[in-house]
């Protein structure tokens, strides 16, 4: 049984969910609610600037349905609710004088979490917007790159295997900083993240592409 659960479930991924997870609840109990509201408001401010009213409007429409599916519809925040704030007169008549602060602070650390997930959603969403702008610059760049290395394997031109493993290099740390900027709790510019996936990852595949070893 055992170990169709751990074919289901490769140790690595389930790591992966349990740190991720371990990050929210860490950020939702330092992080105050004042600072994530900061980051949501400015953040939102640059879309605007950075994309049409009619672009920015449909990021936020598919953000605010896909947080209510994933956090709404699914029972999580009443989950969540029941857990820091339990309900029942009887509880709340015998200790309400003694932990009305606890459970003050567990309010506001039960809406710093449901804000930080909200944040998480619509900086995906952000980064899904530029999918298909990322289609359009990507395939003429690995075009190139493989027409480049091509070219290389019929003449005395060098593939640099530096060149390939700093690009490897750095698509394999954008990656993890793309990831982990979904829980930074400071304003990240939608522009920084579109230059990275939009520029950035075109050039370097490219790049990497076009310095393959001759013979694979």
């Amino acid at each position: 049984m055992s170990e169709v659960i751990e074919e289901k479930w490769p140790k690595g991924l389930v790591t992966s969910l349990a740190f991720f997870f371990i990050l929210v609840l860490m950020l939702a109990t330092v992080v105050p609610n004042a600072l994530i509201d900061r980051v949501l408001t400015l953040e939102r401010q640059w879309g605007y600037d950075l994309l049409t009213q009619e672009d920015m409007s449909q990021v936020i429409r598919r953000t605010g349905s896909l947080y209510t599916t994933l956090v709404i519809d699914s029972g999580a925040k009443a989950a969540v609710s029941d857990l820091l704030m339990p309900r029942g007169e009887r509880l709340v008549e015998s200790f309400e004088a003694k932990v009305d602060g606890w459970f003050e602070y567990l309010a506001s650390r039960g809406a710093a979490l449901q804000k930080i997930l909200y944040q998480m959603v619509y900086r995906i969403m952000m980064m899904l917007f530029w999918l298909p702008f990322l289609a359009v610059v990507l395939l003429p760049a690995v075009f190139a790159g493989w027409m480049r290395w091509h070219a290389k394997r019929h003449s005395f031109d060098y593939a640099s295997p530096l060149l390939n493993n700093n690009a490897v290099a750095i698509l394999s740390w954008g990656a993890i900083l793309l990831l982990l900027s979904v829980l930074l709790p400071v304003p990240i510019p939608p522009l920084l993240v579109c230059t990275f996936i939009l520029i950035l990852v075109p050039v370097v595949l490219s790049l990497l592409i076009s310095n393959l070893p001759k013979r694979i």
